[in-house]
């Protein structure tokens, strides 16, 4: 399998899946405002792989913890991190998902997250709107937890440069994983880091 990344376009949506997409119009809109909307991977004409983008907003907080509704992973903390300028979050890895929605796990494991993701880095280093990059840092060692949060670990983010600027325990997700096996976790599952890509 030889993975090839590029921006998601307007014409693609209802192509590929699009499950955090209401519209063909949001996706132009995202386009528009942030420079990009998101970053689909593809083995040869089928897309196996999706990577959502939002612009941070730096007043924006949610005491509801990190599981609220919003699909691309705002930081859900009970304040503002405090950064100036302007930054993108990167959201849901989508791995496998066919536009009906509907999944094949295959595909797991097999390094199309780490594709999108050196994707959108390669793609931000040549932007000179976007001061900077924020993800969440899952922990090391749960593949259940991985696959059903739809994110890296801190260990990955930090291979691509970034660095951990808070560490929290949210615990008002553990309902969530108390049908998962996190036995191998190398912490409690629930730690998260937000971690920071710029260009200093």
């Amino acid at each position: 399998m030889e993975i090839q990344c590029r921006p998601m376009e307007v014409s693609d949506y209802g192509v590929v899946e699009c499950v955090h997409w209401q519209s063909a119009d949001q996706v132009r809109q995202y386009i528009e405002k942030q420079g990009i909307a998101s970053t689909l991977a593809f083995d040869r004409s089928r897309c196996v792989g999706q990577l959502y983008l939002k612009a941070y907003d730096p007043h924006f907080v949610e005491p509801r913890g990190w599981t609220g509704e919003r699909p691309w992973a705002d930081f859900h903390v009970a304040e503002p991190l405090g950064l100036d300028g302007r930054f993108l979050t990167l959201g849901c890895y989508h791995v496998g998902r066919n536009p009906d929605g509907s999944q094949d796990s295959s595909f797991y494991g097999r390094g199309i997250g780490t594709g999108l993701l050196s994707a959108v880095v390669n793609w931000w280093q040549t932007s000179q709107d976007i001061d900077g990059l924020l993800a969440w840092g899952l922990v090391v060692g749960s593949k259940p937890l991985l696959e059903w949060a739809g994110q890296m670990t801190h260990r990955v983010y930090k291979r691509f440069g970034f660095r951990e600027i808070k560490c929290l325990r949210d615990l008002r997700f553990d309902h969530e994983l108390a049908e998962m096996d996190t036995s191998e976790a190398e912490e409690h599952p629930a730690m998260l880091r937000v971690m920071l890509l710029t260009r200093k």
